[in-house]
């Protein structure tokens, strides 16, 4: 699998693009239902998602707590806008992030039973994106998004 692609299009936003061998409606499903999520969205080897709740309708929120043997690490979320199958749009909270509330707008398209995921971070600053963007980063997505290639087959 190509492992994914990451940019920062503007001075406060990141993309990260990544495709799965996996038909939509199945990909779709390991993103919003909490069980899955807590299978699959843990980051590097050493970590877990803790907790995960989700709340998914408009309005509705979400929490997820990461740890490793060094921290722990917790994240509220609101749902902003729900497309079936299309795409979601949710504000990110980190505990004890100076930097703000981001904006996190993933989209999913389906061609030839591969699913792509494109997800646009909207920082409120370029201070706060380049904080984001610390060593890690990309390696804990790209580390939770080979968990789900996996988790795909087994689903």
């Amino acid at each position: 699998m190509k492992p994914l692609e990451l940019t920062n299009p503007t001075p406060t936003s990141t993309r990260i693009v990544r495709a799965f061998d996996a038909p939509l409606a199945l990909v779709w499903r390991a993103h919003t239902d909490p069980e899955i999520v807590k299978r699959w969205a843990t980051g590097p080897a050493d970590h877990s998602l803790s907790v995960c709740e989700i709340d998914f309708r408009v309005g509705g929120r979400a929490r997820y707590v990461w740890k490793n043997p060094q921290f722990e690490m917790g994240m509220n979320a609101e749902f902003l806008e729900i497309v079936e199958h299309e795409r979601i749009v949710h504000t990110e909270d980190y505990e004890g992030w100076p930097e703000g509330r981001s904006t996190v707008t993933s989209n999913f398209a389906e061609a030839g039973g591969r699913t792509t995921i494109t997800v646009e971070i909207e920082y409120l600053t370029q201070e706060a994106r380049d904080a984001a963007m610390q060593p890690g980063f990309a390696e804990g997505y790209e580390a939770s998004f080979k968990n789900l290639d996996s988790l795909l087959k087994e689903l």
